[in-house]
């Protein structure tokens, strides 16, 4: 896999100490809004980095798979106690919003803690957050060093866990890939998440 990329002050990431989760801040005069940040005008392309896995089905999905797609992803885990729980239905309203304006994107939710996380409590996870599987995969299958490097090569920060909290920080982010395999976009997914300016970005790059 690729080494970690610098992109010239394009993005500070601050690692926050109080648990699951990460704050990215953005730098660039190319941000539309706190909710949206463009990063298709960085010096090198970013590219998301070979992988393989399972979805909530247990079919494989990979990088080579996915290509030709437009796709949102975003990191979670089911035993998460604190962001994922705002950063999930925050997806599933998304994919519904999308999918009433006919966006055709895929989603894609990446464990950190593919050891717990089985394809069943994945399926049992996104069932919990209505997920429309027919165009979101819960992904597992691989272990949690390959996840951390795919996060810290693809999505610009690393993972760490957090044993005495039973948690792992993780981005919050939710990032577009182009179907060139090429993060374009980062959208706040947290508290910062904003449903109506979210959706109309994805519409005008998906459709430019």
């Amino acid at each position: 896999m690729k080494k970690h990329l610098l992109f010239g002050g394009l993005i500070t990431v601050i690692l926050l100490i109080s648990g699951c989760s990460f704050l990215y801040e953005d730098t660039s005069e190319s941000s539309q809004s706190e909710a949206v940040i463009d990063v298709s005008t960085a010096e090198e392309a970013w590219e998301i980095t070979d992988f393989v896995a399972v979805n909530q089905d247990g079919e494989d999905v990979t990088n080579e798979s996915l290509e030709g797609e437009w796709w949102l992803t975003k990191t979670i885990f089911t035993r998460c106690p604190t962001v994922c729980m705002v950063m999930t239905p925050n997806m599933a309203e998304l994919q519904q919003a999308l999918e009433e304006e006919e966006v055709d994107v895929r989603i894609v939710s990446f464990t950190v803690d593919p050891e717990f996380d089985t394809p069943e409590r994945l399926k049992d996870y996104g069932e919990a957050y209505g997920a429309n599987f027919e165009t979101w995969d819960f992904l597992t299958g691989y272990t949690f060093e390959d996840i951390n490097t795919l996060t810290l090569d693809s999505l610009k920060a690393p993972l760490q866990k957090i044993p005495e909290q039973n948690d792992i920080m993780h981005p919050t982010r939710f990032y577009l890939v182009n179907p060139d395999g090429q993060i374009v976009r980062m959208y706040s997914g947290e508290s910062s998440f904003d449903l109506d300016v979210t959706v109309d970005d994805i519409k005008s790059v998906v459709n430019q």
